[in-house]
This record gives structure tokens, C-alpha cells and sequence, in this order.
């Protein structure tokens, strides 16, 4: 353990370098387009070390470790959790591209939903996305103030709520400046550091401890489980599919040039980020047979056992991991905080607003995030509730990514994503043979890791009645209009195609025309993002010192409609897009985007169903 003024001085030392480099990024920051969203500007190193970043932080010190000694899943579990860390960069590596045909200049899942199915359940969605990522950035803070009190508490209980805030003061301070530029510069520093730091703990602890051959064959670890076989469809699944609700994710898939520098990255990211939370993950098992630990008990989960380990290593090892922990935590935080504003100005408020008000929202986010963590609330159950809430969802969204389901609409994926949560209803009741257990099963009272098959058939349960309810809703919902049609003589017009395209613009009735109102509340920006003329327009109102995106009368009441209309811009709404010979000129993905934009030519919108 450091004495006091050392760990105070690693600290903050650790957070305000971490400042520093943000505010560099920010003084770089040369557009709304680097500030909110980077589409098509990475390649695949940095890309590659983005992922590695933002798929860790400092739940990776106690969570890894605490798998490993789990009754019944061991190494193999383990195994299984380190997988399903690199499971969702293949999933955005996969539907990244998909969406990208789609909608060539969008950079969230919100905006392909608003484009796809409409605005109403794109700004649902973007609430969803807002929600699910407040509560990251809750578990971050808290987790960052327990790992800090658990290293050092010769600091006092006090560590567990200033270290937080520090956190969250800071880390607003450079993302309200850099917005997604200083994200990306700092999930750059961060992986390199990680992982020069984990090699030196790594070798000192390796070298330092002494673990007798009988111990490990006695604890039962290395042998094949029964939830460690579970938790291999388990946790990549509910990881992966969770990953879907966090905007910093797709932030990166869309920042890369093109698909091969995307394919490339997430190759590149998948090795060491395997390594690099399996190495942490052998702390639990290197702790129970070094002695360090004991197994599993009421009293103690084992997820202090890497740091029982720092209690016998060198003070110089707790400092490296001191500064780790700051680092993780504050890579991980300012992830959120970037895409927090990215969703906000982008598809909650549509682009509408004052982008200083979407800075102002954001600091205003961050006061109950310290208030909760300092306090300890139990949040750990909501992201499970999250997890299955995300597998009854996801899919249905991403039926509409199939071309053949152009008839496919929002009110089916509404139908869908409730329909999943009545498949697991309807399976724990069948399970238990007791309807108030099966109606508990959603809420997963029990955690994940349990002896008998309740959470792995609700995890199939979700994502197969997500389906069914949302293909079920789209056949209904055709033959009542085809049933409809014939009682009224009207046309049936259920199955025509519509005349649009997603990559040309959003729905005809989405089109900019007011905010308030049901007509026209779509993103003026939407399917415009790449033209020339939205790049130079943005390239001379982001000037101030602080990025302002409009003059410096920011802080009038009545803040909507401070925005530059297209039309000002000499670009109307029934003008031809241009962006998408920026997408015909990607070399590396000549072949496989040119089909795509091809098929998006532009055309007059006209709505037919």
C-alpha cells in the first residue's frame, strides 16, 4: 500500500494527464463533423486500438477474476467470458458494413432505425440509447471509487465519491471541448498503456509467486463445468446484443474509412483484447492456489482477488495499478460522454439545437451519475434486466436490414421487442409451473450464474419470441389491410415498395418542416452529411475557441431553429444528393459500395404506403 500522498498524487496526476491529452485532441477538433461523429475519417491501427479501449475499463480488475472462481465454471468460463469480450467488435465489424449500405453517411443505430422506420420510434430509440448508457457511466463511477478504496483505504471512505467526481469533472471538461476526437485520441493512449502495464504486472506477479502443483489440481478449476459450457452461448449473447445500446460502438464501426478498414481493425483488436482480459482473469485462480484467496463463500465472491495479490507484491505494482485504474476508467467514461452528446444533438433533439445546449445536457447528466455511484446503488440488476431487454429488441430492429422486408415497419419491431419479454414470461412459467416465478424470470432475481437451464432457456426465449411476435405482427397487420381493402374497395397498398431510399433521404413525411408537429420531424441532415456543401457549412461555423456551433448569441431561450437550414445553404430538400460519389471514390470498398449507392440514385420522394 502507498503512503497517502503517493496514491493522491498517482491519481490525479493519471486523471488531469488523461485532461490533457482530450483538450489537445479538442484544440484539433476542426468540425461538427470530428466533434460528433468522425464518419469516415479512421484507419485501421487507431480503429484497432479504439476497440481494445472501449471494450475495457475497471470492472475489468474485479469482474475477470471473480468469473474465474465461480463454482461450476472455472477456466472455462473464463474462456468463455473472454470470447464474448471480442464477440460485439465482430458484431459491429458484421452489421457495421450492412447498415453502412444502407445509409452511407449515418453513424448511429438511432439514425438507421429513424430512417428506416420513422422518426417517432428513432427518437424512442435514441431514449433508449440515453438511458442504457447513463447507467454505464453510473456503474464506471462507482466501480472506479470501490476499486480505489479497495487499493489504497488509508485514504479514507471519502476516495469513493471525490475520485469519482474528479472523474466526471474532468472528463466533461475535454469531451464538451473534443467531443468524439478526444475520445478517440484517448482510447488511443489508453490501450497503449494497458497493455505495457498489464505485461509489468503480469511478469512481476509471475515471478513473485510460488503456486504448489497439488493446489491447482485440488481446486477443480481447470476442469470442464456445466455453467461454464452455458456461459459460452450466455454471455456472448447478452454481451454482444447490450453492446448495441452503446453509441460509443457504433461511433467507431462508422468512423472507419471504409469496410476493409473496419474489417481490418476489429482482426487486429481481436488477439490482445482476448490476452488481455483472459491475463487479468487468471488473477482469481493464481490467488486461490497461491493461497491468497478462498474459494467463493457468503462473505467474500472473490472479486478482490487481484488486489489480495497487490497485497504481497512490491508498492511500485499497486502504483501501476493505480494509474491503470484511472486510465480504464477514464477512457471508458469519456466513451459515454462522446456519445451521450452524439445521440442527443443527433437523434434525440434531430439536429435542432444549439449543440451548447446538448454540452449543457451532458454536464447536467453527470450530477446524478456521482450522486448514485457515491452512494453504492445496486445497478448491476438493471443491466442484467438491460441484457434480455436487448435480445427481445435487437433483433427485430435488424429485420430491417433485410431488402425483401421492405414492408416491414416500426409498429412490428414495437410488437416484437414486447413480445420477447412474453416468450420468457411464458418459459418461466412453463419452466417453474408457477406464473409469479415466470414473470420473476424477466427481472433475473438470481443473477445470471445459476445452477439449473432458467437462464439460458430465457436468453433463447427473448430473441426467438422477438422474432416471432415481429414477423407475426407484420402478417397481421398485412392481411387486415389486404381484408380491409376488399370490404372498402380501396387500393391495397401493404406490399407496394416505396419510392424512396434510405441512402437519399429519410421518409417523405420525415422531411425538415417543423418540430413540434407530426409532419416533418425527421433530421435535416440525415442522408446529407458527406455533401460538400453540409462539410464547408460546418467548417465555418465551428470557429470559436470553445467550438461553437452558432454565433454567440447561444444562450436565447427559445434555442430551436438556431440551426442553418439546408435551403439557406442553396441546398433544398428536393435537391439531388452528392455525397454519394464521396462513396463511389472509397478504393477499398469500390466493389462492395458501388452496388449499393448505385441502387440509391436519387429520385423524387413520394410516399406509397
Amino acid at each position: 500500500m502507498l503512503a497517502p500522498s503517493q496514491a493522491n498524487a498517482l491519481i490525479y496526476a493519471t486523471l488531469c494527464g488523461f485532461m490533457v491529452i482530450g483538450l489537445w485532441a479538442g484544440y484539433h477538433t476542426k468540425n461538427k463533423r470530428e466533434f460528433i461523429s468522425g464518419v469516415r475519417t479512421q484507419s485501421a491501427l487507431p480503429l484497432a486500438l479504439n476497440w481494445i479501449s472501449s471494450n475495457m475499463s475497471s470492472s475489468l480488475l474485479e469482474a475477470y477474476p471473480q468469473l474465474a472462481l465461480i463454482p461450476n465454471a472455472g477456466i472455462l468460463g473464463l474462456v468463455a467470458y473472454s470470447f464474448a469480450t471480442i464477440a460485439p467488435v465482430w458484431a459491429f465489424g458484421l452489421f457495421g458494413p450492412m447498415i453502412r449500405r444502407m445509409c452511407p453517411d449515418g453513424f448511429t443505430l438511432s439514425e438507421f432505425i429513424r430512417r428506416r422506420f420513422g422518426w417517432p420510434i428513432g427518437v424512442f430509440s435514441a431514449l433508449v440509447f440515453i438511458g442504457f448508457m447513463f447507467c454505464f457511466m453510473i456503474v464506471e463511477l462507482n466501480t472506479y471509487g470501490s476499486v480505489l478504496y479497495t487499493l489504497q483505504p488509508n485514504l479514507g471512505s471519502s476516495v469513493q465519491w471525490v475520485g469519482p467526481m474528479v472523474i466526471a469533472i474532468t472528463t466533461t471538461l475535454y469531451t464538451a471541448y473534443g467531443g468524439f476526437k478526444a475520445s478517440l485520441w484517448t482510447d488511443n493512449f489508453n490501450a497503449v498503456c494497458v497493455i505495457v502495464m498489464i505485461i509489468i504486472t503480469g511478469v512481476m506477479i509471475g515471478t513473485r509467486l510460488d503456486i504448489p502443483h497439488d493446489a491447482v489440481e485440488a481446486s477443480g478449476l481447470l476442469r470442464p463445468q456445466k455453467l461454464g459450457g452455458e456461459l459460452w452461448y450466455i454471455l456472448p449473447v447478452s454481451i454482444t446484443f447490450a453492446q448495441m445500446f452503446n453509441q460509443g460502438f457504433w461511433q467507431r464501426a462508422f468512423a472507419s474509412k471504409n469496410n476493409t478498414s473496419l474489417y481490418l481493425s476489429v482482426v487486429l483488436a481481436s488477439v490482445p483484447l482476448f490476452a488481455i482480459c483472459f491475463v487479468v482473469g487468471m488473477a482469481g485462480p493464481v490467488a486461490q492456489w497461491a493461497g491468497l484467496q478462498a474459494p467463493p463463500n457468503d462473505e467474500d465472491d472473490g472479486s478482490y482477488a487481484l488486489f489480495n495479490i497487490l497485497a504481497v507484491m512490491p508498492n511500485w505494482v499497486t502504483g501501476i495499478v493505480l494509474v491503470l485504474t484511472g486510465v480504464l476508467s477514464s477512457s471508458a467514461y469519456d466513451t459515454f460522454q462522446s456519445a451521450q452528446i452524439s445521440v442527443i444533438e443527433s437523434d434525440f433533439f434531430l439536429g435542432r439545437v444549439n449543440i451548447w445546449w446538448c454540452r449543457l445536457i451532458l454536464i447536467a447528466l453527470n450530477v446524478p451519475c456521482v450522486v448514485l455511484a457515491a452512494i453504492n446503488i445496486d445497478i448491476l440488476q438493471v443491466f442484467i434486466v438491460a441484457d434480455l431487454a436487448s435480445l427481445a429488441i435487437v433483433p427485430a430492429v435488424f429485420l430491417g436490414l433485410i431488402p425483401a422486408l421492405y414492408f416491414y415497419k416500426g409498429i412490428d419491431v414495437f410488437v416484437g421487442g414486447c413480445g420477447g419479454f412474453l416468450t420468457v414470461f411464458i418459459f418461466g412459467t412453463i419452466f417453474y409451473g408457477d406464473a409469479k416465478q415466470g414473470g420473476a424470470l424477466i427481472g433475473m432475481p438470481d443473477g445470471l450464474y445459476v445452477d439449473d437451464y432458467s437462464v439460458l432457456g430465457a436468453f433463447f426465449a427473448a430473441p426467438l419470441g422477438g422474432l416471432g411476435f415481429a414477423l407475426g405482427s407484420c402478417a397481421l397487420r398485412i392481411a387486415a389491410c389486404y381484408v380491409y381493402a376488399r370490404a372498402t374497395g380501396t387500393p391495397f397498398t401493404a406490399l407496394d415498395k416505396p419510392a424512396y431510399s434510405l441512402g437519399d433521404c429519410v421518409l417523405p413525411e420525415d422531411r425538415p418542416a417543423s418540430f413540434f408537429g407530426l409532419h416533418g420531424s425527421g433530421n435535416p441532415e440525415d442522408g446529407r452529411h458527406l455533401e460538400p456543401s453540409t462539410l464547408s457549412a460546418d467548417e465555418a461555423i465551428f470557429h470559436s475557441k470553445l467550438h461553437s456551433t452558432a454565433d454567440p448569441a447561444w444562450m436565447r431561450w427559445w434555442p430551436l431553429g438556431r440551426r442553418t437550414s439546408h435551403a439557406s445553404r442553396g441546398a433544398p430538400d428536393d435537391q439531388p444528393d452528392t455525397h454519394k460519389d464521396m462513396v463511389l471514390a472509397d478504393a477499398a470498398d469500390a466493389a462492395d459500395d458501388a452496388a449499393s449507392v448505385e441502387s440509391m440514385a436519387p429520385k423524387q420522394a413520394t410516399h406509397t404506403s
